[in-house]
């Protein structure tokens, strides 16, 4: 399954519109619908918005499967009163690049707290010559 259709049969089963993640993800809905269509692609920060919403880890959204979905009743029916579970199997590259994901973006945001830092230390001696 492609990840546009992954999208699609998510949102459904969290009850989404597609107009309501257009709005979320600030684009046009036509654009949105392009997305969940597979007629472009998603770069990682679009994939991070689209799993935020859904409340779901991007791999959770890139593994998704809907024969693995199933709920106390058997149907899937996307009722957010009924509770699901999913069960996710992903491939150890994809959890690899994630992880290294996370971690190169909590050394970015290190360096950026040691710059500001630096920066209001600067500021600081400048103000006081």
């Amino acid at each position: 399954m492609k990840i546009g259709n992954k999208i699609h049969k998510i949102r459904e089963l969290k009850n989404i519109t597609a107009k309501d993640m257009a709005e979320r993800l600030d684009m046009t809905l036509s654009g949105y619908q392009r997305i969940e269509r597979d007629e472009v692609s998603i770069n990682m920060d679009r994939l991070l918005e689209i799993s935020g919403i859904f409340d779901m880890k991007p791999e959770e959204v890139l593994s998704f499967d809907e024969k693995n979905v199933f709920n106390n009743n058997g149907d899937i029916s996307g009722n957010p009163n009924i509770q699901s579970v999913v069960h996710i199997s992903f491939p150890e590259d994809l959890k690899r690049l994630y992880e290294e994901n996370a971690r190169l973006q909590e050394e970015k945001n290190k360096l950026q707290a040691d710059m500001i830092t630096l920066l209001q230390e600067k500021i600081r001696g400048l103000e006081g010559k």
